[in-house]
């Protein structure tokens, strides 16, 4: 991992810095050269730092998140304990890598898990990428088919290989794994919004709390996910529209700011973020997730 720590906390608003125990060990996104990223104006990590960073040292966490819990119909009760980058080492879906939420937020009644865009897309499932043989091991449909890597036979080559989404998605979003589906219902980015859903589903199981998927975005009509929240992020047909919900960073700012007593520290964050949006608006976007 190449680090240079000092630009990465000229990077984050300060009150977030203590949120981080061990910056040599802290799950920092890293580009192909394995150069830590969080140093950019445009780094998705650096802006989930710098709100819930700050909101995990803040004394108004448990006000803010009690607002937001409210405002999502669910259980606004605390303590909530805050965990940024939190991976999940149970294996409650059978990952053969664990899912790693950008943010999990977890208070006495309800947890939240949280996925934090700011100028990129969500991501795509790579069962449908070509290999380097040539060969896609899905073909992009939910179909009976034979994975051409490991000669499994199913409807998703995910199953196939034992991971769990599909014993999640019919109490998510009312699908039937037994029936054919074509294309499949989360091909593109919509593959991301179903795999927070369906670990917040799991959480949920596991722990006994009412759970919610949040997708937090930059608000900017030139950012991919911004846009997508205000279309919809499922496709319209497919039920449990409401298994993971849009809220924007401007939004959370809003809330932390009625409902918080530090009012210098939420006007400071809030400033300070509407800063990182209009700068990375203004500049030719690579839409490249940092």
């Amino acid at each position: 991992m190449i680090a240079d720590f000092e630009a990465v906390r000229e990077n984050l608003f300060p009150a977030s810095h203590e949120a981080i125990e061990d910056w040599e060990v802290f799950p920092w996104h890293c580009d192909r050269t394995n150069r830590i990223q969080a140093h950019k104006a445009h780094s998705s990590q650096a802006i989930a730092i710098d709100v819930f960073g700050t909101l995990k040292m803040s004394r108004d966490r448990d006000r803010v998140f009690d607002a937001i819990a409210e405002s999502m119909g669910v259980a606004p009760d605390g303590p909530w304990s805050i965990a940024l980058e939190w991976t999940d080492t149970d294996r409650l879906l059978r990952e053969p890598r664990p899912t790693q939420v950008d943010v999990l937020a977890v208070g006495s009644k309800a947890a939240f898990v949280i996925e934090c865009k700011f100028t990129e897309p969500g991501g795509k499932c790579s069962q449908t990428a070509v290999s380097r043989s040539g060969k896609r091991q899905c073909n992009g449909h939910y179909a009976d088919q034979i994975n051409p890597r490991n000669g499994v036979r199913s409807r998703c080559a995910l199953a196939g290989k034992g991971i769990r989404y599909w014993e999640y998605i019919p109490q998510v979003f009312a699908l039937s794994p037994g029936d054919d589906h074509t294309p499949c219902p989360f091909a593109g980015d919509a593959y991301q919004w179903m795999r927070n859903a369906v670990m917040a589903a799991a959480i949920g199981k596991h722990r006994n709390l009412q759970t919610a998927a949040l997708i937090v975005f930059a608000d900017h009509a030139s950012f991919p996910t911004a846009r997508k929240a205000k279309r919809g992020l499922m496709a319209p047909s497919l039920c449990g529209q409401a298994a993971i919900t849009p809220i924007s960073y401007q939004q959370i700012m809003a809330i932390a700011r009625h409902v918080g007593l530090d009012q210098e520290l939420w006007n400071g964050l809030s400033a300070w973020v509407d800063h990182k949006i209009a700068r990375a608006a203004s500049r030719r976007p690579d839409f490249q997730e940092v």
